[in-house]
Order: C-alpha cells, then structure tokens, then sequence
C-alpha cells in the first residue's frame, strides 16, 4: 500500500516509478519479462504509456545489473494506478523479487519526446514547500556518437554522485548502449537547481551534447513525489518526507 506524502489533486495524470532487485535464481525470468511484460502491459486499463528497462551496473555503467529492472508506467488516473499495483500482474513481480520500491509522482515540466510521444501531461501545480523532486532524462543516442558519449559517462556519474542534494539516482534503459534513461530524486528543488545551474562538470555535459548532438531523441521531464511504497537498499528512500496530511498539491496561481 502506499504511504502519501501530500494531499493528491482530485484528478490528473499519475506516473509511477518502480525498481525491482531480482536475487540470482530469479534473474533469468526478470530478464525474460523485457520481451514477454509489454504485451500484457498494453491491455492494462488507464495505462497509456509504459516502458519496462533494465539498468546498468552501479548507476550508469557499460555492464548491464541483471538483478535490477525498472517499470515507468503514465496512468491517466490515481485509481488505475492503485488497481494495477493489487493486480495479479504486478503481483508477479512482487513475488519473484528480493525487494520492491515504487514511488507516484505528479508531472510538472516536460519536454521532447519518447518514441515519437509525449507521454506526460504536466499538472498546473504548486506543490508544497521541502518536497523531494524527481528529474528523468532520457534520449536515443546516435550510432556515430556512442563512442563519444560512453567516453563522458564516467565524469557525469562522479558530479552526480558528489552532490549531498542527491537522495537516489539510477541508469536504465530499453535496449544497452543506445537508448538510455536516469531517472534521479533530490531533496527538493532548490538543490536540484543548485547542482544543474551551478556545477561547472554538469553544465559541461550538457554544452557538449548540444555540441556534439549525440542524440536524435531526447526528453526531459521534473516530478513531485506523491507517495511510495516498499523499500530499495532496505530502506523507503523518501522516509524522510511526510507524514500523510503535511501538505496539499494545489492548483497553481495564474500570473
């Protein structure tokens, strides 16, 4: 069940971000689940949008993580997200892995594309002050321009991982090398702004991709956690924020 963070908005997207830590006799059927789940994920009611990844090694690395999978799901309401997640379905994941973590989050900002769409429908909303906030970043890397930026990936990894704002980020991806994703959560967004507009090896990365254009698709998208349910590494990553009632997400002024 999940633990809310916030008061939810009445109606409105919700996305959902789940990490599965498989143990070795189970990795085989996790991997097996890349070819087989998104058949059965296209007739899930009030699911548009879903991609099921796996991750690299640490966070970000050549080396693929056989034990470690995630699911991104864009549900058009809060009620189809709490159907899927007492489904039999996700039951089937639930039961073969070591442990489970799924956060809801509300979109905020977004833009580009993925697979041709915009998956997310941004809520006009002002969420409460000291909530974490969640950024996922993905693209399709052009086949020229692999070389280039698996060089750059170990000095991107190292400025996230020396941030203090940066509560848990992860590399994931549909298919190894090309199409790649990091989904990251932060303390809240004044930390977030201060490691994008003022880490000098961050800005660097994103200058030479422009540069270079490694990508012929790319997206962006900004987050509010909601509520999670379940733990990673032991432990609820957001145990820090809530209780329950704190504070509301509410419609955003205009002006």
């Amino acid at each position: 069940m999940f633990r809310p963070l916030v008061t939810l908005p009445p109606s409105g997207q919700i996305v959902t971000f789940s990490v599965f830590h498989y143990p070795p006799k189970n990795r085989f059927w996790a991997l097996s689940q890349m070819g087989l789940a998104p058949r059965q994920l296209r007739s899930v009611p009030g699911l548009t949008f879903a991609k099921l990844m796996g991750s690299g090694r640490g966070n970000f690395g050549l080396m693929p993580d056989w034990g470690r999978y995630a699911l991104l799901g864009v549900w058009d309401t809060d009620a189809a997200a709490d159907a899927f997640f007492a489904s039999g379905l996700m039951d089937t994941f639930r039961r073969r892995a070591a442990e489970v973590w799924s956060v809801k989050m509300l979109p905020l900002r977004t833009h580009g594309q993925w697979d041709g769409v915009q998956p997310f429908a941004p809520h006009a909303l002002a969420p409460p002050p000291g909530l974490p906030v969640a950024v996922l970043t993905r693209a399709s890397i052009r086949p020229g321009a692999l070389v280039d930026f698996w060089r750059h990936v170990p000095q991107a990894s190292q400025n996230l991982y020396r941030s203090d704002a940066l509560l848990y980020s992860v590399g994931v991806g549909e298919k190894p090398l090309v199409q790649q994703a990091t989904v990251s959560f932060w303390r809240d967004a004044g930390a977030l702004e201060g490691f994008a507009y003022r880490q000098s090896g961050h800005k660097e990365i994103v200058r030479r991709t422009r540069e270079r254009k490694w990508y012929s698709e790319e997206l962006f998208a900004r987050f509010v956690p909601v509520a999670t349910e379940g733990t990673c590494g032991g432990k609820d990553l957001l145990a820090a924020y809530g209780p329950a009632g704190r504070g509301a997400v509410r419609p955003e002024r205009a002006g």
